[in-house]
């Protein structure tokens, strides 16, 4: 087992996550790869590709705020599953950086992730990309997510949304590690010419189960309109609901199984 940790720093990190960082992985043989001074998504892409060509079996994503517990590496490999997270705050109100809808991780936050070599034969480079958007919509019964190409690159994020997309679409799942870690923000830089010049750093640990999901849950249920998809012999069609009946009861058609989230 050799570990390639994924450090996708732009050109700061906090002294104790890179303490933290350490700490976890004593034990382990490992290589950092650093990113320095380039953007979202190139600070994480650039870093797995040289993992990838050093002949990691595992890579570790963790960024320069995270704030991990001990032993946090150490039970996500004794999983010992394809991928796999760790639920940390995103926003000071508690936000996590999980989405799940029903008990499926559709997505997560970057912060912390543990995924094997062999996962990455399956995508398709650029691993990382926030040229494609996600738009969510709510129909009461189920949620549709659907992308679109955008290159306006204003905005924040992204890359981790579309890089678990992309294992979505391959039925690659999410495994979640029980707990929580925490986020580490600056909110005051130590005064210059003095030796008590320290920085006044707070950490977020506080996270609202589904709070995301809820939120969308609140916005108006869009209608479905008239037309039900059906499974054929040939395929899936749109027709009628009063004629997905009929074509139900003579055994021409079935309905889909019924999904809390549909994917476009």
């Amino acid at each position: 087992m050799k570990i390639g940790v994924i450090l996708p720093s732009r050109g700061l990190m906090f002294s104790e996550s890179a303490q933290e960082i350490l700490d976890n992985l004593q034990g382990f043989n490992h290589k950092i790869f650093f990113s320095h001074g380039v953007p979202i998504p190139e600070c994480f892409e650039k870093p797995t590709n040289r993992a990838l060509l050093d002949g990691c079996t595992h890579l570790f994503f963790v960024e320069d705020d995270m704030a991990l517990n001990k032993d946090t590496l150490a039970n996500m490999i004794a999983l010992d599953r394809a991928v796999v997270t760790v639920d940390y705050p995103v926003n000071k109100e508690g936000r996590g950086a999980i989405f799940r809808v029903g008990k499926e991780v559709v997505f997560c936050g970057t912060g912390c992730l543990l995924v094997k070599r062999e996962v990455f034969d399956e995508l398709k480079a650029p691993y990382f990309r926030t040229d494609i958007r996600w738009n969510i919509r709510n129909y009461g019964d189920f949620l549709k997510m659907t992308s679109s190409k955008d290159t306006n690159l204003d905005g924040y994020g992204l890359h981790d949304v579309n890089f678990c997309m992309s294992l979505y679409h391959l039925r690659i799942p999410i495994y979640v590690l029980p707990g929580k870690l925490g986020q580490r923000k600056l909110v005051e830089l130590g005064k210059q010419g003095t030796n008590n010049g320290a920085h006044q750093i707070e950490v977020w640990k506080k996270i609202t189960k589904d709070h995301l999901l809820k939120e969308i849950k609140k916005w108006p249920v869009l209608p479905t309109g008239d037309l039900e998809t059906v499974l054929t012999p040939t395929g899936q069609i749109n027709v009628s609901k009063a004629h997905a009946r009929k074509l139900i009861r003579k055994g021409m058609a079935e309905r889909l199984p019924k999904r809390k989230l549909i994917v476009e």
